[in-house]
């Protein structure tokens, strides 16, 4: 049970307010007493000074002054009943951060642990780069699940968990434990974040090594590459990079912070394998220098042919005939292998349309020809010999290739690293609330009516009943 104020503002009247219904009552008139003689009530007054009668009266007109402002103040009281609940935990990497102790998880598990428990039938949903559900079930027997949970996730999306926890457990109501903002569609949020600073590597590649920084002012410090130490400065809540000769670098950041998962990382290279149907000299010059190895299945492959089939693995068709050619006047630049990728005002060959209702337009000419075509899948480009000659040509292949043969270890994700910071709790919505006003007003006035009655109609009744029988 929790009692709130909507004025609380109002309680500060209090004081005064008594204490001016105190001044009234205390210098009002005194009522006329008629006694035999005055030495006698002297006399009596003397002997009761040493003990002060009760005043009811005085008592009755300060609780009706204290009901009243309590009544202004818009008290209520909320109840907080155990029901159906789901729990959705985030076990996003920076839920490791050990800036509130012992860790941003072990406090959110604790948390949990604490509704669940109190629960008649709950879900536990653990949102990170899968999203687990347990239950629905007694809260009790799903707090087991919470042991050996491990922060290591890229990122968690707390919308998509918190609506599968809605759909296991409809009309139950939604608690979010995480360290970032509360997510929509969320009924509690509680916040587990701290201040901690944080460094951390969030991109590795061939020649260089980029730093952020998740702490309030500028970072000084060494980074270890291939066991080499670098200088290097971070702004705060910024990034930096730093350019090594490695083309396979293994980095280090020297000494420790609030998380320790991206403080390593490593990049390195494979051979990807590539099916080749048909022979091209180009092509075949292409894969050499790329570094690929020929087999089946392949990771990527290179037909020759109008495509007759919606791809399952991404392939590159070359046309084998193509009827005219056309000036290049725009491309579908969304495309992340088109990057450096030169082709208007280009010439190609025009191919044939190819078959399957999921191919687009990748180039087209000015009025409106496709001269190349996409697929989720696959392209479909002009034959292999009128392009080979193109710029565009080993940039294409090199875009299509190289980023399958890289492998990269370590966390790797700036937001991440750049731990979110605290935000305000939003505790579940009570189950119950009651407004206390009207029924405080109604008693201020029952007890002011009950001052009414006993100490002034009552007297003046008595007073009326009196003067008739002075008169007889």
């Amino acid at each position: 049970m929790q009692v709130a104020f909507g004025l609380p503002w109002v309680l500060l009247l209090l004081p005064p307010v008594l204490g001016l219904v105190w001044w009234w009552y205390r210098r009002r008139r005194p009522p006329e007493r008629k006694v035999a003689g005055l030495w006698l009530w002297q006399k009596a007054l003397r002997k009761g000074s040493a003990r002060r009668r009760f005043d009811a009266r005085l008592f009755l007109l300060l609780l009706s002054a204290l009901l009243g402002v309590l009544a202004l103040s818009a008290p209520w009281v909320s109840l907080y009943r155990p029901g159906e609940l789901v729990v959705v935990l985030d076990v996003s990497a920076s839920m490791a951060a050990t800036d509130v102790s012992p860790s941003r998880l072990e406090q959110a598990k604790e948390k949990a642990r604490e509704r669940l428990v109190a629960s008649p039938r709950a879900v536990l949903v653990v949102a990170g780069s899968q999203i687990r559900t347990f239950g629905p079930a007694p809260g009790r027997s799903l707090v087991g699940n919470l042991e050996g949970l491990q922060a290591t996730a890229a990122g968690a999306d707390l919308e998509v968990a918190i609506a599968r926890g809605k759909a296991l457990l409809p009309g139950a109501r939604v608690l979010t434990i995480a360290d970032r903002a509360a997510p929509e569609g969320t009924d509690g949020y509680l916040n587990v974040a701290g201040n901690g600073a944080n460094v951390g590597i969030t991109a590795i590649g061939p020649g260089f090594v980029a730093v952020a920084n998740a702490g309030p002012g500028l970072w000084r410090g060494e980074v270890l590459v291939d066991g080499r130490p670098y200088s290097l400065e971070v702004p705060a809540r910024g990034f930096s990079s730093l350019e090594v000769p490695a083309d396979t670098p293994t980095a280090r950041i020297a000494g420790s912070d609030a998380l320790a998962l991206d403080n390593e990382a490593r990049f390195s290279r494979r051979l990807v394998r590539v099916e080749l149907s048909g022979r091209s000299p180009a092509l075949e010059r292409i894969l050499a220098l790329l570094g690929t190895r020929r087999g089946s299945p392949g990771e990527v492959a290179l037909e020759f042919g109008t495509p007759r089939r919606e791809p399952t693995r991404f392939t590159v068709f070359f046309a084998n005939q193509a009827s005219g050619q056309a000036l290049v006047f725009d491309v579908e630049r969304t495309l992340p292998y088109l990057r450096g990728v030169e082709l208007v005002g280009y010439s190609l060959r025009i191919p044939p349309r190819p078959q399957g209702p999921s191919w687009q337009p990748l180039a087209v000419s000015e009025t409106g020809q496709a001269l190349a075509w996409y697929h989720p899948n696959g392209l479909y480009l002009p034959p292999a010999e009128s392009l080979q000659n193109l710029p565009a040509f080993p940039v294409l292949h090199y875009n299509l290739i190289s980023p399958r043969g890289e492998l990269r270890s370590g966390l790797l994700t700036p937001a991440e690293t750049l731990l979110p910071r605290p935000s305000p709790d939003q505790p579940l919505p009570p189950t119950l609330s009651v407004p206390l006003a009207p029924w405080l007003a109604l008693l201020a006035a029952l007890v002011l009516a009950a001052e009414f009655y006993f100490f002034q109609y009552r007297a003046a009744r008595e007073r009326l009943e009196t003067q008739p029988a002075a008169a007889t």
